[in-house]
């Protein structure tokens, strides 16, 4: 196995360690809520209907 191979695969596993855990949802959350993104879950919308 060439030494470019074997670094890219370690890579591609960090790469899936990272985003599996669990702080990596969390900071996609909170830039969804930075950019005022309908996937934010603290993102209310009131009402404003009027009879």
């Amino acid at each position: 196995m060439q030494s470019t191979t074997f670094l890219m695969a370690i890579l591609v596993v960090a790469l899936l360690m990272l985003l599996s855990a669990p702080a990596t949802e969390a900071t996609f959350l909170l830039i969804a809520c930075m950019m005022r993104s309908s996937l934010c879950p603290w993102n209310t919308v009131a009402s404003t209907a009027t009879t």
